[in-house]
């Protein structure tokens, strides 16, 4: 709903705004490599190559993802200087927020009912890890964690049953005057959605169907769920070990992918 938006792009999910805060001395020195990285920590395909992220691997973490979203831009047909905003949707590694901070960015968190969270690893192959409910509840209770940090002057959080009627409120917050929609420009979450199965409703108009989805679980699965979260609730403040474990371990496969992206750009 928001890269619809005249003076908004929002760039393929990725992690890079926070991967470019654990990159190595060597990575940042290398915009060649950095490019690589962004290819490695974005999920969906991107219209950019390894050539065009090379071009927007220079200056503060910033500018790289200003002139990422304003390349991302150009490649969907967009006037770049018509962008006031570039919305970066990152659920991953989402405890690494020392890039994030270190720009002049706001943060948009948007809350699912956990149930709904938690109906929706049973759909998705990456999901599967977290079908265990104790295993699951440790994991939003350590994103909770990481959100407290968040300086609350630029946090704007909203419910997933706010939608849409929320979307000029987050267009205030986010400094875009609501000039209307994009004429006829390919969105990146278009893209995405022909390529990953789980995003095959992104590009729908927005229909609210988290009650029906919910009714899905087996009350079993519900009662074993809201026991676990009352279980992890009181370990909240204890988890930013854990959180920060796992985001190290995501970074492996990123630099996987990274290095294949690196030797085929060669």
């Amino acid at each position: 709903m928001l890269d619809k938006q005249r003076g908004v792009v929002s760039p393929p999910e990725s992690s890079f705004p926070q991967v470019l805060g654990v990159a190595t001395p060597e990575e940042r020195a290398d915009p060649r490599r950095l490019a690589a990285l962004y290819l490695g920590a974005t999920f969906p395909p991107t219209p950019l190559s390894l050539d065009d992220a090379e071009a927007c691997m220079e200056g503060s973490d910033e500018e790289i993802l200003v002139a990422l979203g304003k390349a991302v831009a150009v490649k969907l047909g967009r006037n770049p200087d018509e962008v006031k905003a570039i919305v970066w949707k990152t659920p991953r590694t989402v405890g690494m927020h020392t890039a994030p901070l270190a720009t002049s960015g706001k943060f948009i968190v948007l809350r699912r009912h956990p149930q709904n969270v938690f109906e929706s690893q049973f759909r998705v192959e990456f999901g599967e890890n977290n079908r265990n409910p104790f295993r699951f509840a440790v994991f939003r209770e350590s994103y909770e964690h990481a959100f407290a940090r968040l300086p609350r002057e630029r946090v704007f959080e909203l419910g997933y049953d706010d939608l849409p009627g929320v979307i000029p409120r987050v267009l205030e917050f986010i400094g875009v005057e609501n000039a209307g929609l994009w004429d006829g420009h390919r969105s990146s979450l278009e893209m995405a959605s022909e390529a990953c199965s789980w995003m095959s409703e992104v590009t729908r108009e927005f229909e609210n169907r988290d009650p029906e989805k919910r009714a899905r679980l087996d009350p079993k699965q519900v009662s074993r769920l809201e026991l676990a979260m009352k279980l992890a609730r009181p370990m909240r403040p204890f988890l930013g070990p854990v959180r920060a474990h796992f985001d190290q371990a995501s970074m492996g496969p990123i630099r996987e992918r990274a290095a294949r992206r690196f030797a085929e750009g060669q």
